[in-house]
């Protein structure tokens, strides 16, 4: 019996050993349009799984474009972000941009076009683990505007291997306990 236990305690230790896979990819594509200059998308991960990504396209030529920011990441979960641009001169002057259509994995944005100032957001998009994820903004802009935002990642409570290891020798333990706990006990009269 003891030597049961101590190859499950060392299962155990050994499963909570190998860390969980955390790792992201991000990227931004020009598709359609204009070529801009100095497109970023960066990821950070945060506690618990969560993950913090900032993406930006500068520059932007006269004209329609389409910037696709693509990223994937390890876990199944649900994904928000907004998107923003700010002309700093008067409408339609070189910084000014107007958004068409934002789209995060096909999911159309809450669109707020307000003059010189653009934007949309979207929250709980549902995010699958390893699959490519798209964030996709459409537009015009009137030749050198430029655009950035945020999006936030929380996976769902899904445990982990270790945690269901830990369960399951938990409950294996608990059932040796009360099949070899209980003693016979033998009533002797004198």
């Amino acid at each position: 019996m003891r030597t049961k236990l101590l190859s499950a305690a060392a299962a155990l230790v050994a499963i909570a050993a190998v860390a969980p896979a955390s790792a992201a990819t991000f990227a931004v594509n020009d598709t359609v349009g204009n070529t801009a200059k100095g497109g970023s998308f960066t990821g950070t991960p945060g506690a618990n799984g969560t993950f913090n990504g900032t993406f930006g396209v500068q520059n932007i030529a006269l004209g329609n474009f389409s910037e696709i920011f693509t990223f994937t990441l390890p876990t199944d979960g649900f994904g928000s972000g907004s998107v923003t641009s700010i002309a700093s001169g008067k409408l339609m002057s070189t910084t000014d941009i107007n958004f068409t259509s934002v789209f995060f994995n096909g999911t159309a944005a809450a669109m707020m076009p307000n003059g010189r100032f653009e934007f949309a957001s979207l929250e709980l998009v549902p995010i699958t683990a390893g699959q490519l994820n798209t964030l996709t903004v459409n537009g015009f802009s009137y030749g050198g505007a430029s655009i950035g935002g945020s999006l936030s990642f929380t996976p769902t409570a899904v445990p982990e291997a270790a945690t269901w290891a830990m369960m399951l020798v938990g409950f294996g333990m608990m059932g040796a306990g009360l099949r070899y706990g209980r003693r016979k006990s033998t009533v002797a009269f004198a």
